[in-house]
């Protein structure tokens, strides 16, 4: 086989794994869209904050409720579950913008006050992986956002560098909702090159998978995980996030 033969079934390879990565980035979206339909009045009574800081905190609470291994629409049927976002969801929200101004100094105390205190009749069950979602809000609490430029996009190379910054050995906390706000912004390829794609173990496993090495934890094996996303989206004509959801689906994610 021949070097232009190589790179053909490469590219190939590459294309498929973006198709597959973007039709689940469109199921993301659709369920993020649900955040649309939350009663302004509630979010009226949080603490003011920028617009785009909400919107990245909503992301930041979508992706955390990832952590549950729960689809939303598997959980108990309740008034308006098609359409808004599940209570869990709504908690980390409110806990992260509380936090942000000194009024919910323990997050994990917090979330317990928030679950104990909804109505007879609604039934919400404290998240399967407890200490990840609190290591999540505790970790963007603690980030100060950037303001926002003149595009009304914030830096996400800033909030990349400030969240891992916080996060410590968190990584896949502190950047899965790079990916969610860029989905929802639309950036797609417009992506900074210098963001790291979220690794959890799905992703680990696909990239394992497909091309028999193990990536970790590591801040060698992030740098390669990005520049390998990189060179794939390049080939496929895709974005990295349409990369890392197909190795996603392809490590066993549903």
């Amino acid at each position: 086989m021949n070097d232009r033969e190589l790179l053909t079934n490469i590219a190939e390879a590459a294309r498929i794994l973006a198709e597959e990565g973007r039709e689940f980035n469109r199921n993301l979206l659709v369920e993020f869209e649900r955040w649309k339909a939350v009663d302004p009045k509630w979010l009226r009574r949080l603490p003011a904050i920028p617009n785009e800081h909400l919107l990245f905190y909503k992301a930041v609470a979508q992706t955390l409720g990832w952590l549950q291994q729960t689809p939303v629409e598997k959980e108990p049927a309740r008034k308006g579950s098609k359409d808004t976002p599940s209570p869990l969801l709504i908690f980390y929200l409110q806990i992260m913008i509380e936090a942000r101004h000194g009024k919910a100094n323990n997050v994990g105390r917090r979330l317990e006050e928030l679950i104990e205190q909804m109505p007879d009749g609604i039934q919400v069950k404290k998240p399967r992986r407890l200490f990840g979602v609190i290591a999540g809000l505790e970790t963007w609490a603690s980030v100060v956002l950037p303001d926002v430029g003149d595009e009304d996009i914030l830096d996400l190379e800033e909030v990349q560098r400030l969240a891992t910054k916080a996060g410590g050995r968190a990584r896949w906390t502190a950047l899965a909702p790079i990916k969610m706000y860029s989905i929802s912004k639309g950036l797609d390829r417009a992506t900074p090159i210098a963001i790291c794609p979220p690794m959890g173990r799905a992703v680990s496993r696909g990239i394992e998978r497909l091309l028999g090495f193990k990536l970790g934890e590591s801040e060698n094996d992030y740098e390669v995980s990005r520049g390998l996303h990189l060179k794939l989206a390049d080939l496929a004509r895709a974005s990295i996030w349409d990369i890392n959801s197909g190795f996603y689906r392809v490590g066993g994610g549903s």
